[in-house]
């Protein structure tokens, strides 16, 4: 029955992509034609719309979108429309593409529609939408920025009244609306766990009180003597962050552009990253950044530039050493440092420190031709700084600067491309999909600190939900903050040292959903090298998910970078990286050790 639904949704997708076809050339045969209607004359591109919507039976809204989407795909997307008239695409897939993609220029959007088609094969309209972004960001951050500014002109608040219940819709900028949620779910946890309502209610009533200014909500439970009412109504001096924005440190400086991530959204430009960086409370977060350093041109010992305290990799208390900013700032900006191959962290003396998980290079780590790929692992956090600090590098006057491109030259080649190859490796290959670690226990001889006991420290927590992001079964994009943490081998409660440890290598993140079809044995992952999953399912589905944080390592996407200090040479291997604008200047040695360092 799959096969066959599989194939009645060819069939419909084929006749949907021909219907989409036949109205833009309805649009283009009649929209040379002018109707002189009194002393005014009329496009008839409406008439093409209205005689479309006459036959489907539609809106001439829904008919010119017909016609716009069909146009579109001709004359910029001609492999999207390929896809779509196969039957591999379906409508709402198509429609997000055109959504996302239609304000590109041709160069872009020829330039991504590659790495979109693999992405549309393997996500839904929603994920879909997002990825795109994604890759919007990172091969024309100048563009992503401004369409991005020109939707923020269209924030509103609308209200629709029903019979009983009545709807207020705010249309908000990301940051604004992450941080209202965190408010509203703040006000919503102050009542005890033993008020009866449900979590949509309490977020309701949560609503109300902070329109109203109030500072707490009312408890509904029925204390008595036994059970008294236990709501905490006193707001912690150090709270969560209303937001949290991951970006890595060369993009935060102005050296790239490459994307950040606002937690619970999902992608944003670096422009809007570096401005929430401005105004708020931020840390820096330590990740392995040594092979990708050395590429971008960085000699200098990544920890003692940025003053990081790197013991934290084994500290629970996040409340300590990885808050927020306090109640008057709106966000946390997390600064990454980077990315590498390798899982080895080095102290300040330059000794290697070993970590409670190892990920190798197997051969099935990734599909013979495709690019590597880089896993950001956090391993230790510096201290908090305030807004306004962060360094930024000085760029010559415009007249000075060599002119910038807006995207790659060459077709983008992203996640979803190194995600199709992988699985077209493991069909032909299956001992590709076998676990790097099939016992859970990451390689390792010995249980470090913790791996015996099944909840996993706050730290740890932390680490699997920044590296995941997301909910980590195929196609599914429910943010990491929602999701629980799961055991991918097992964790055996009567013997813990011989079921799945947990460390690093054994967890990933799973919503409530997701993660009940995994314990009932349904859907089955293994984790490759490098955090890449393997799915099959009882029917014998497989896909492949690759945690948020992965990036391919060779580079060609980025759209900026500096390779050299200033005042040096220019080096002469270009091969791979465009050299733009020099570095700054190396910080000076006599500052004292109570200036603050430059990021």
């Amino acid at each position: 029955m799959l096969g066959e639904i599989r194939d009645v949704a060819i069939l419909e997708n084929q006749a949907c992509a021909r219907k989409v076809a036949l109205a833009a050339a309805i649009w283009d045969s009649c929209i040379h034609q002018n109707v002189l209607v009194g002393d005014v004359i009329q496009d008839a591109g409406n008439y093409a719309a209205s005689e479309v919507a006459r036959v489907l039976g539609c809106s001439k809204t829904v008919a010119n979108t017909y016609a716009e989407v069909g146009m579109d795909l001709r004359l910029r997307l001609p492999t999207v429309a390929a896809a779509f008239e196969a039957g591999e695409l379906d409508l709402p897939r198509v429609r997000a593409i055109y959504r996302c993609t239609h304000n590109l220029t041709q160069d872009a959007a020829t330039a991504v529609q590659g790495e979109v088609l693999h992405a549309a094969r393997r996500l839904s309209p929603g994920p879909l939408a997002t990825e795109i972004w994604s890759i919007m960001y990172r091969i024309a951050p100048e563009q992503a920025a401004a369409l991005r500014k020109d939707l923020e002109r269209h924030t509103n608040v609308t209200y629709t009244d029903k019979d009983v219940l009545s709807t207020l819709k705010a249309d908000l900028t990301a940051a604004d609306a992450a941080a209202a949620w965190q408010l509203i779910n703040e006000m919503a946890a102050t009542v005890c766990r033993r008020d009866p309502r449900n979590k949509g209610q309490k977020r309701a009533a949560a609503y109300v009180a902070l329109l109203q200014q109030e500072s707490s909500m009312v408890c509904m439970c029925e204390p008595d003597d036994e059970n008294p009412c236990t709501a905490d109504t006193v707001h912690p001096d150090r709270r969560a962050p209303l937001t949290v924005i991951t970006v890595d440190l060369a993009t935060l400086a102005g050296l790239l552009s490459n994307p950040a991530h606002l937690a619970g959204h999902g992608p944003i430009d670096a422009e809007y990253a570096r401005e929430l960086a401005d105004n708020a409370h931020w840390q820096i977060l330590l990740t392995e950044a040594r092979d990708l350093a050395e590429k971008l041109g960085y000699g200098e010992d990544l920890e003692s530039l940025i003053d990081l305290d790197t013991d934290t990799d084994t500290d629970t208390d996040t409340d300590t050493d990885g808050g927020a900013g306090t109640g008057d700032k709106g966000a946390e900006s997390r600064a990454d440092s980077g990315g590498s191959r390798t899982n080895n962290s080095r102290s300040k003396n330059g000794q290697k420190k070993p970590r409670g998980s190892k990920v190798g290079k197997s051969r099935n780590s990734r599909s013979k031709g495709s690019s590597s790929q880089v896993v950001f692992h956090p391993l230790g956090r510096g201290r908090r700084r305030v807004g306004g600090i962060a360094f930024r590098h000085t760029r010559a006057p415009k007249s000075a600067q060599p002119p910038r491109n807006s995207c790659v030259a060459t077709p983008y080649r992203g996640t979803y491309t190194f995600v199709a190859e992988l699985e077209a490796a493991i069909a032909s290959d299956p001992a590709l999909g076998i676990a790097l670690y099939p016992d859970g226990h990451g390689g390792l001889e010995l249980p470090p600190p913790g791996a015996l006991i099944y909840h996993p420290t706050v730290a740890l927590a932390e680490r699997i939900r920044y590296r995941d992001r997301t909910c980590r079964h195929p196609g599914c994009d429910v943010p990491a903050q929602q999701c629980e943490i799961d055991h991918i081998v097992p964790y055996f409660h009567r013997d813990p040292e011989s079921g799945g440890w947990t460390i690093d290598t054994n967890l990933h993140c799973l919503c409530r959903y997701h993660h009940s079809l995994k314990t009932m044995g349904l859907w089955t992952p293994v984790m490759l090298a490098d955090g890449v999953e393997f799915w099959v399912s009882n029917a014998g589905t497989s896909a492949v998910t690759v945690p948020g944080t992965t990036q391919l390592a060779d580079l060609s996407h980025l759209p900026a970078v500096y390779r050299r200090p200033k005042g040096q040479a220019i080096q002469s291997d270009t091969s791979s990286l465009e050299i733009i604008q020099p570095l700054p200047a190396p910080v000076p040695t006599s500052a004292s050790d109570d200036d603050p360092p430059p990021f």
